[in-house]
This record gives structure tokens, C-alpha cells and sequence, in this order.
């Protein structure tokens, strides 16, 4: 290879550099609590929207995943946590809703798992 070929292989491989940018991997704070009709998860996403973020059910695993692009710092923040999801919980029947930065998940329990009374007959 002569000189020549080095200094324009060189020049070319010094255009195609990209600037990387950052990403900040974060695992949002979460609050879970369980009422005898559902299970209720709380966590704290702030910059996140609807489009955004990735809620997905699958072999009973919950999945919570969404990113933002920082556009002050030009880093890129991804969220990202699972959990392990009980067979008395019915996902398909979901529902979640954003408000201020906190999704709130509602996941119902399946008919079977919820509690049933039994009344007591008294005989005299």
C-alpha cells in the first residue's frame, strides 16, 4: 500500500466517526400492594410518556421498560424492571394509567384467587 492509499484511507475512516451518545440505565422505584380483588403496582417513572413505555406479560413475567432523550445533556435514560407475577393474577384484564410521572398498574386476580365467604348456619 503507498503512502498515498494510507493517507486516504485514513482521512475516510476519520469522516464516518458518529458521536456516541450516553445512556443512563436506571431501575425505577416501585411500590406493590395487594387488596383482595387485584394487585396493585406503583412506579416511579418521571420523563416518560405513553408512547414511550413498554408494559409487557409474558410466561408470567411482568416487564416495565421505557426511555427518554434528555435533550439538555443529550443522554438517553432507560427504565427497566421485572417481576415475577403469580399464577392467581389475571394480566390479560391489566390496566395502567400515567399521571405526574407515576405509572399505576392494575392487575386483578383470577375469580379463583380472590377470597369467598362462607356462611356459618346455627342450629338449635
Amino acid at each position: 500500500m503507498s503512502d498515498k492509499q494510507m493517507t486516504t484511507s485514513k482521512n475516510e475512516s476519520i469522516d464516518h466517526v458518529e458521536k456516541v451518545q450516553s445512556m443512563l440505565k436506571l431501575t425505577p422505584a416501585v411500590d406493590i400492594y395487594e387488596t383482595p380483588e387485584e394487585l396493585v403496582l406503583l412506579a416511579d417513572l418521571p420523563g416518560i410518556g405513553e408512547s414511550s413505555l413498554k408494559i409487557e406479560v409474558s410466561r408470567g413475567v411482568l416487564t416495565l421498560e421505557g426511555e427518554i432523550q434528555d435533550t439538555d445533556t443529550e443522554t438517553q435514560r432507560s427504565y427497566y424492571r421485572q417481576f415475577t407475577l403469580s399464577e392467581r393474577i389475571d394480566a390479560d384484564s391489566g390496566k395502567a394509567t400515567m399521571k405526574d410521572g407515576v405509572l399505576t398498574l392494575r392487575l386483578p386476580k383470577n375469580e379463583e384467587a380472590k377470597p369467598k365467604k362462607i356462611a356459618v348456619k346455627t342450629f338449635h
